[in-house]
């Protein structure tokens, strides 16, 4: 079993990522919650040596990789098992992500104060994750981190000790999540000075 965490919002994170380790889980994180919970003492991986690939270009893609995305939208089929097999990529069972913080949208707002904050590859990670429901746990509320680890405790540890109902509406969470938070990048788009480039 393996739970990608890469959240801007660390509450809850420790205890999740304590409680999946004690279940037999791999874990991988990105860099600050990576650091985060190795300085707390957990055995996690970087999210390079699960992708294959440093992060690259000062930080903008870490996640936006082949074996990332591929073990999030993966299935249990006999094609998609062939297929990630043969080209080593690790099924993702679990992925925690919450984005970054964005700056408040106030009437000409400098673009450059707010790009580089608009997350991109952690909601490709929560949309693909809560589009394949069925397949991988999608958390994005540190508030469902407990009851979704009191499911998998109790369920010897197996992914599937999460009922697809639960899944579903954390499912569902994640979707509106990711629908405010677009809007929330589109005001600031919006506030930006006329005529000035993004």
């Amino acid at each position: 079993m393996l739970a990608v965490l890469a959240v801007s919002d660390k509450r809850n994170i420790e205890p999740l990522a304590a409680g999946l380790l004690r279940l037999g889980w791999r874990v991988a994180a990105t860099e600050g919650t990576y650091r985060l919970l190795r300085d707390a003492g957990h055995a996690v991986e970087g999210i390079a040596d699960l992708a294959g690939v440093p992060t690259l270009l000062g930080g903008r893609v870490k996640t936006l990789t082949v074996s990332v995305m591929g073990g999030i939208l993966a299935r249990e089929t006999e094609s998609d098992l062939r297929e990630m097999a043969e080209h080593g990529i690790p099924r993702i069972d679990l992925v925690c992500n919450n984005y970054y913080l964005l700056p408040e949208a106030e009437p000409g707002l400098d673009p450059a104060r707010f790009r580089e904050k608009v997350d991109v590859g952690g909601p490709a990670m929560l949309r693909g994750a809560a589009k394949n429901f069925e397949h991988v746990i999608p958390l994005s509320d540190p508030d469902d981190y407990e009851g979704v680890l009191k499911l998998l405790e109790q369920g010897g540890g197996s992914p599937s000790a999460v009922p697809v109902e639960h899944r579903l509406a954390l499912a569902e969470k994640a979707f509106r999540i990711s629908s405010a938070y677009d809007a929330s990048v589109a005001d600031l788009f919006g506030s930006r000075p006329v005529g000035s480039r993004p």
